[in-house]
């Protein structure tokens, strides 16, 4: 009869004086069904499964293997669209990879074209022990940032005791890309500094990890990453894939302590919290007196929901602004984009007291912001264009804010309106509001929709959870209609539509 073997123990970090941070290889304890392992847990892994052929696929799929044979409850959460073009994100297709048996338990509850689908798997696993991010890539981060909060999971929220959330720890293969691209590096920080711990497969991409704010890291020697059937059966005491999972229950196990460790050296770039909040807190305490806006101030053609198609009314919304104290706008396009927006937020998400949280995400040039700070909000902008890790930039709670904006100039199209209305799906609290601008046009307009487009953008907006507000009789699609009937150029947007929605 075989011993029983000890519970494997937690990764060691110390911290050098000028040679930098020392880590030294987790020992994990091996397994296999040679013997009594640790306490069964239950886990979940979030990556792409044995079908997507490279690499990494290979390896997530062979390490549920692997804590499955050890004993563990292991569900494997995986992708039926992994992202656009079908690949997965932690390599390209990879010629002469083997086979690896596909896992029993696993769950394709993932699509990238679909981020409820993020909000609602995470919320399944708010009963796990562990969730490991087996895919941790620059790419993907969005998705596992929404999975993760919607678990409540990270940022240290794990519970000794075993009763809290669960733990979150990220495998990665490489802590930034051999070929980085912008936004590379904020996404891969927003990750770890969220994962209670990163398991990494060489010292030096450990110290990259820890100037990417990981609060803590382990090595491990990679294994599995070319897969096959070898690397399934491949048990007892001295395989290299025993101290693998060793070094995932040492990190996963609900009985884990930090290790004692010096703090990171910590980049000189803040966090997103801390480069807005200061400035935001300065700015409500050094603004002038707030404008006192009502409801009843407001004119009534200042629609949530509306459609512009004459310049008239834009210029009537900016003389509007202007002769009520807001600050100027030279755009009144963008005044008339605003001042619909601003009137959703007074009438509906303010309790009088101007404690709605407003995310903008208009751009600099939006008027939304200064508007809103003028009569006494503290809104906080943020530009999302050229970001590809836009979701990440969103460093905030689910359901914690009130509105959320993304206005002309900097408004939504026809590429990534769906995304826009994914995050507000999660970050909105019940009742909160988010207002959109679209351009409309013809097929060939570039970024355009048109009235079918709207009525497909309102269906599915409907079943993340939101209704328009406005619109009760249909106007928005008559003034869609009359727009097109008459539009000025074949190849550009003829109007603009801003569409409010309210989360049920």
């Amino acid at each position: 009869m075989n011993e029983p073997r000890p519970t494997p123990r937690p990764p060691v970090m110390t911290a050098a004086d000028d040679t930098g941070p020392v880590i030294e290889p987790v020992e994990g304890t091996a397994h296999g069904n040679d013997g009594v392992g640790s306490a069964a847990l239950k886990l979940a892994i979030i990556g792409p499964c044995h079908s997507h052929r490279t690499g990494v696929d290979a390896h997530t799929t062979t390490l549920a293997h692997h804590l499955a044979q050890a004993g563990h409850d292991v569900t494997l959460v995986s992708w039926s669209r992994p992202f656009p073009g079908g690949r997965s994100a932690g390599e390209p297709d990879v010629r002469g990879i083997p086979e690896v048996p596909a896992f029993p338990r696993t769950v394709r509850a993932l699509s990238w074209a679909r981020p409820d689908t993020w909000v609602r798997t995470g919320r399944r696993l708010r009963g796990y022990d562990a969730i490991i991010v087996g895919d941790a890539v620059p790419l993907l981060v969005p998705a596992h940032l929404v999975m993760l909060r919607a678990a409540g999971s990270g940022r240290g929220d794990g519970d000794p005791s075993g009763e809290g959330a669960p733990r979150s720890i990220a495998i990665a293969n490489h802590a930034l890309p051999h070929r980085s691209r912008p936004g590379d590096f904020s996404a891969m920080r927003s990750l770890f500094e969220r994962v209670d711990a990163v398991l990494v497969h060489s010292p030096e991409q450990a110290r990259m990890a820890l100037d990417l704010h990981a609060t803590r890291v382990s090595v491990a020697d990679a294994v599995g990453l070319h897969g096959g059937q070898e690397d399934v059966e491949a048990r007892g005491l001295s395989s290299p894939w025993a101290h693998y999972v060793g070094a995932m229950e040492a990190l996963a196990s609900p009985g884990w302590q930090a290790a004692e460790q010096d703090s990171p050296a910590l980049s000189t770039e803040p966090s997103f919290r801390t480069r807005l909040a200061a400035p935001v807190r300065e700015m409500v305490r050094r603004q002038r007196p707030a404008l006192a806006m009502t409801r009843t101030d407001l004119p009534p053609w200042a629609r949530p929901s509306d459609v512009l198609a004459d310049g008239a009314d834009a210029d009537d919304a900016r003389d509007w602004a202007r002769s009520f104290g807001l600050p100027r706008c030279p755009d009144p396009i963008a005044a008339w984009s605003a001042l619909g927006a601003l009137a959703a937020i007074v009438r509906l998400s303010d309790d009088g007291h101007r404690n709605a949280v407003i995310f903008d995400g208009s751009g600099p040039r939006s008027p939304l912001s200064s508007w809103a700070r003028s009569i006494g909000f503290a809104p906080v902008e943020l530009d999302f264009t050229g970001s590809r890790a836009s979701l990440a930039a969103m460093d905030v709670d689910t359901d914690s804010l009130d509105v959320i904006t993304r206005l002309h100039p900097n408004g939504c199209d026809s590429e990534d309106v769906d995304e826009a209305l994914g995050q507000a799906s999660w970050a909105l609290r019940v009742g909160g509001l988010v207002s959109l601008t679209l351009p409309l046009g013809p097929a060939s307009a570039a970024g355009a929709v048109g009235p079918a487009d709207v009525r497909a953008i309102l269906a599915r907006a409907h079943d993340l959870g939101f209704v328009l507000v406005g619109d009760p009789d249909g106007e928005i699609t008559t003034l869609m209609r009359a727009a097109s009937e008459d539009p000025r150029r074949g190849d550009a947007a003829y109007a603009l539509v801003r569409l409010t929605f309210r989360r049920r």
